[in-house]
């Protein structure tokens, strides 16, 4: 019998192997009984119960007849054919193992999935209050596969499932609800539902579903062409997805959606593939709530790409790292994310996440409150936050960056810059709280220079190597408060530092090199200073003009300057030099 089954593709050839290991032992004396000394039970083939795979007999009841007659541990077995059937129903301890195909027959009653009827009368194959199965099987199905309900250590895997892609409004593949300690693996889960049509619209039609659930593991499946998402997961905890490659579904590869009761947490989402779907990478989406929600995530060492788009138009979503809505405690690593639609990381109403070790072509984009937001030694394209955002810490560390976009009149009660590289000014904080920039390479080529800052509660300008070629590379409003400047490397056209009478500036230890191009070659120029100081600075001007020039009225305390080149000029501004 071994020989016979060798056809059949690698996913099941071990599990054919063992099989039929078993099913010559069944045909000898004492074959059953040595198999049940084993603890592997016995193995029950439903053509000993009348069934024929021939794809024209309804094989229902004898299907169902040998897993009513198999004992606990026993495994039922769906040898090679084409077995057509309705709906059978699963024991616990009874586990199947399908190397034939099943396919279902037209449902007793037509239906379509709807909000109100999450799932239909007649699955494939029905799993409800029981427990301890394991289940392998090739199916061709028009409604769910396999819809498991209050049931516990049920595990599918190396399955080959489709379902019916001309249907507009499609059950899911396979459907688990109020299920705890199930897996699904080596599984590929097809064609549920239409193909999205639209970039607009979209149809239900989910690879795997599952809600109200506790403790299960997706991994290592291939989850493709569903009409809506790869996976959604609803009011379920301590979910694991991993090493999964899901593509060209009509939605998010990934949607976490929450219920008011907020029980969705615990998800570890690692080493996956996430490949033209229309939609997210991952959405975790909490529009239930008024404050963010801890839901300790993690969501590492992905890839995705080329989402967000149906036949080459851009769909309104298409993060490819994670879309973040009202939630907290996440922890985002080790990601690579290339050719997608919308940011990479969308953060609206989120708590603290840490973000780290990605990589991405894309944007991170934030929205509304924020708490705690690190972002460490990452590379993305820009950093936007947008005029709405209001938040506690934005701490960016060591990350490489094309641009920073900070709007006008937001608030953040401390802003940290340490250790980044800035490929493109400027950088403009007018807003309200602390900022901290040090130790960062910035440069600019835009005619307003490399950093402005507008108005701040205080700001910390440190130890930066700042190249502008555009125009003046650190400029300070009145409105700016507190305002220090200290052992910066600056190299600038026009001004290393334009001050507009910023109150009790400190410009200490910095190095200032004017470039030529510009419309002055000056190092430090100040309008109405107020209590300004300068300290221990080397100035490197133009040789034909100001190094240091100060203008209409004000105060100054100057200590200390080294003017290589240039000259200083403090007009009317009175000044005490030491």
């Amino acid at each position: 019998m071994i020989y016979q089954l060798l056809f059949l593709s690698k996913t099941v050839l071990f599990t054919v192997i063992v099989l039929g290991q078993l099913l010559v032992g069944c045909n000898q004396p004492g074959g059953n009984n040595a198999a049940k000394a084993a603890g592997i039970g016995q193995v029950v083939n439903v053509g000993d119960y009348g069934a024929k795979g021939d794809g024209r007999t309804d094989d229902t009841k004898a299907i169902q007849a040998a897993i009513n007659a198999a004992d606990a541990g026993d495994t039922v077995v769906i040898p090679q054919g084409t077995f057509l059937i309705q709906t059978i129903r699963l024991r616990s301890n009874v586990h199947l193992k399908g190397i034939g195909t099943l396919k279902q027959l037209t449902p007793k009653d037509e239906e379509d999935y709807t909000l109100q009827r999450q799932h239909s009368k007649w699955p494939l194959i029905r799993a409800h209050r029981v427990s301890d199965i394991d289940l392998s099987f090739r199916a061709e199905t028009m409604n769910e596969a396999i819809y498991v309900s209050t049931s516990e250590n049920i595990s599918i895997r190396n399955s080959y499932i489709v379902g019916d892609s001309s249907k507009l409004r499609s059950f899911p593949g396979i459907l688990l609800y109020q299920c705890n300690n199930c897996r699904v693996s080596d599984t590929e889960i097809s064609n549920y539902g239409k193909a999205r049509q639209s970039a607009s619209s979209y149809q239900p039609g989910t690879g795997i579903r599952v809600l109200a659930s506790e403790y299960v593991t997706l991994n290592q499946n291939n989850i493709h062409h569903n009409g809506e998402n790869g996976i959604f997961i609803h009011a379920t905890s301590g979910v694991t997805i991993d090493r999964n490659r899901i593509h060209h579904n009509g939605m998010s590869a990934i949607q976490i959606a929450f219920g008011s009761a907020a029980l969705e947490k615990d998800f570890a989402i690692t080493n996956n593939r996430f490949e033209y779907n229309a939609a997210d990478a991952i959405d975790i989406n909490n529009r239930t709530a008024h404050q963010a929600i801890p839901i300790n995530g993690l969501i590492a060492s992905n890839y995705s790409t080329d989402n967000g788009f149906v036949d080459g138009q851009s769909t309104p979503d298409g993060s490819g790292i994670a879309t973040l809505i009202n939630v907290s405690d996440v922890v985002i690593r080790n990601n690579r994310s290339v050719k997608n639609n919308r940011p990479a990381l969308y953060l609206e109403n989120c708590g603290e996440i840490d973000f780290n070790n990605n990589y991405t072509d894309g944007t991170i984009e934030i929205v509304h409150r924020f708490t705690a937001i690190n972002l460490r030694q990452n590379t993305f394209a820009n950093l936007l936050l947008l005029a709405n955002a209001n938040g506690e810490s934005l701490f960016l560390d060591h990350n490489t960056v094309n641009r920073v976009s900070l709007p006008t009149g937001i608030q953040i009660d401390s802003l940290v810059f340490t250790g980044n590289q800035i490929k493109s000014g400027p950088v403009h904080f007018n807003l309200s709280g602390r900022i901290r920039f040090e130790n960062n390479t910035l440069h600019s080529e835009d005619p307003l220079g490399a950093l402005l800052v507008v108005n701040a509660s205080s700001t910390t300008i440190r130890n930066n190597r700042i190249n502008s070629t555009g125009g003046a590379a650190i400029t300070t409003r009145k409105s700016a408060g507190h305002v220090q400047i200290d052992s910066n490397v600056v190299e600038s056209r026009n001004a290393c530092v334009f001050d507009d009478g910023s109150p009790r500036m400190k410009v200490t230890n910095n190095t200032f090199v004017a470039l030529p191009g510009g419309e002055q070659q000056r190092t430090f120029m100040s309008r109405n200073p107020d209590g300004l100081l300068l300290e221990n600075n080397e100035h490197r001007a133009g040789k034909q003009d100001n190094s240091i020039r100060l203008i209409g009225q004000g105060t100054a305390r100057i200590v200390r300057e080294r003017i290589v080149t240039g000259y200083p000029d403090y007009g009317s501004v009175e000044v005490t030099e030491e």
